[in-house]
């Protein structure tokens, strides 16, 4: 399942170009199959980066993802139709550099501050605490 629907990447580009985006063939309407297969193969990319650091599927995605993931998809979309593509493909190296760095764990992909992050670390075995208050010696004669 995508990180982001079909609604929110429709959201985001203009109306106009959404049948230059997707209509081929020439019908007259956009092709939703097409606007989804970019965010299918988005989401695949996305994976890539995170799967290491993270559990998949994700059950709610954070905010973050469904940015990263219409914004892969725009610049897939829009790769293909010849326009200036800085600004789209600014937002795939923004994108991608986002991804590097929740792949190196130094950005946690969490759920929006609600709860608890969802980075996984090896994290490091605590060695040391307070003193136990019940050992061997203390409980002689018992």
């Amino acid at each position: 399942m995508p990180y982001a629907s079909l609604d929110q990447l429709k959201a985001v580009i203009p109306a106009r170009d959404l049948e230059l985006l997707t209509d081929f063939d020439r019908t007259g309407t956009p092709s939703d199959a097409r606007l989804v297969q970019a965010l299918e193969d988005a989401t695949a990319e996305i994976n890539g980066w995170i799967g290491k650091v993270v559990t998949r599927p994700l059950a709610e995605p954070p905010h973050i993802l469904t940015v990263i993931c219409r914004d892969l998809a725009m610049h897939r979309l829009y790769v293909n139709l010849g326009h200036d593509m800085e600004v789209y493909d600014r937002m795939r190296r923004d994108a991608l550099a986002t991804l590097k760095s929740i792949a190196k764990g130094e950005l946690a992909i969490g759920d929006d501050g609600d709860g608890p992050d969802q980075l996984t670390s090896p994290g490091v075995a605590m060695t040391d605490g307070p003193a136990r208050l019940i050992t061997r010696d203390s409980l002689k004669g018992y």
